[in-house]
């Protein structure tokens, strides 16, 4: 469950900004949050801005953080961490940094690093058990004498030793005691690898394939959402066909076909189910349907096992090919008490006004991006204090009240008309 993300010096983001996910005071739609840790949390938040502004920045940012948790420690020495600070002021020798604390195990942590392309420059890792802080540890890069000095909290166990002469420069702390087997990080790292899912505006990566698998253990349920969002599909079919290695002209030894077996892609047909006007079954390749049917069908098996996993789900551009009752319906599985039943939560940024609507979103789930002095500034609804209760989000937005909107300037001829 994420609580909170803080971001500096990334991208176009130049000062700290901050992604929460706690709740306010506001007692509409109480279905949109749940407890956690003595806190409440939302389900989902919405993003908002012009193109340019940073919304994609931020996806990118989250999923910055979540390769290098995952993928430092494999790194060999000298290469570059994929980190860009902000380039249109004075803080390219500045480095970039993150904070972001969530739950997992029921129990709270809070950890972040600061970095450059070439080196951490320091890493943190606070966890509260019981709501009772702990401070695991400390890592600071000193540049007098260039060595890291550490902190270690007495309740972290472990080598802690060979894991601090263990890592690298352009490595974290983190990633590398997981690989040299730390029991008590793994909850931590685990999160960032099966909690913390993004997509880009082209998908989900191995999306179809995920759906496909959830079809085949949950059909029932892919069927009904399929109903649901009005598709008019009835049925589903589903063949899987691999690469016939001896139907090939070309010859492969034993150990190739062994190995291309294990990798191989598993060619997938699917096929809709549409009753014609006689009511009777007719079948369609699923390519025939449209660019939207495609892409909902995609999405629908992350979406799932988000939900069912109680995980984050990171989509930018959540519109796109999407009817906006579509979009509607996608966010309103995670608002679903009785379908979200393990509190998984849902970030996605959007041009899609119809949605901002105050029986679908809360005020403190709208957030808005927009460029001020060349940098992403980043700000809830919430934060206008001066709302009334019966606000129209939608008009007041698109009338510019809370900003974030392109800046759209009229063309002139080459006479200056």
């Amino acid at each position: 469950m994420l609580i909170e993300l803080k971001m500096k010096n990334c991208f176009s983001i130049q000062e700290e900004q901050t992604l929460s996910f706690i709740a306010n005071n506001d007692k509409q739609l109480k279905d949109n949050t749940f407890q956690a840790a003595n806190l409440t949390l939302l389900k989902s938040v919405a993003i908002y801005g012009a193109n340019a502004a940073g919304k994609s920045n931020i996806v990118k940012i989250m999923k910055v953080i979540k390769m290098i948790v995952l993928q430092s420690a494999q790194k060999q020495r000298g290469l570059k961490l994929p980190l860009i600070p902000f380039l249109l002021g004075n803080d390219e020798e500045k480095p970039s940094e993150f904070e972001i604390s969530f739950i997992t195990e029921n129990v709270k942590y809070r950890y972040g690093f600061a970095a450059t392309q070439e080196k951490i420059l320091e890493e943190w890792l606070f966890a509260y058990p019981n709501g009772r802080m702990q401070q695991w540890f400390l890592r600071a890069y000193n540049k007098k004498n260039d060595k890291y000095q550490y902190e270690f909290g007495s309740k972290f166990l472990g080598e802690k030793r060979l894991w601090e002469n263990s890592t690298r420069e352009n490595a974290l702390f983190l990633s590398t005691a997981i690989q040299l087997n730390s029991r008590q990080l793994r909850p931590v790292f685990d999160w960032f690898f099966g909690k913390f899912n993004m997509s880009t505006i082209s998908g989900f990566k191995n999306a179809l394939d995920v759906t496909v698998e959830t079809f085949s253990e949950n059909q029932k349920e892919i069927l009904r959402y399929l109903k649901v969002a009005d598709l008019d599909i009835e049925d589903l079919k589903v063949e899987e066909k691999g690469i016939e290695f001896e139907q090939s002209p070309l010859k492969f030894s034993d150990h190739l076909k062994e190995f291309m077996e294990k990798f191989k892609q598993k060619q997938l047909k699917i096929k809709t189910i549409h009753l014609n006007q006689q009511g009777q079954p007719v079948e369609f390749n699923m390519r025939l349907e449209s660019d939207g049917t495609q892409k909902f069908f995609e999405f629908l098996g992350p979406v799932f096992r988000t939900l069912e996993r109680g995980s984050i789900l990171v989509i930018d551009e959540l519109h796109n090919s999407f009817h906006p009752l579509m979009t509607k319906f996608i966010i309103s599985l995670f608002h679903n008490e009785n379908i979200n039943k393990n509190n998984a939560q849902l970030i996605f940024t959007t041009h899609e006004t119809s949605i901002l609507d105050k029986d679908i979103l809360r005020k403190d789930q709208i957030y808005f991006c927009e460029k001020q002095n060349k940098a992403t500034k980043l700000y809830a609804m919430s934060d206008f204090k001066d709302l009334k209760d019966n606000i129209d989000f939608e008009k007041s937005y698109l009338l510019g009240r809370f900003g974030a909107l392109p800046n759209l300037g009229q063309i002139k001829d080459s006479n200056g008309k």
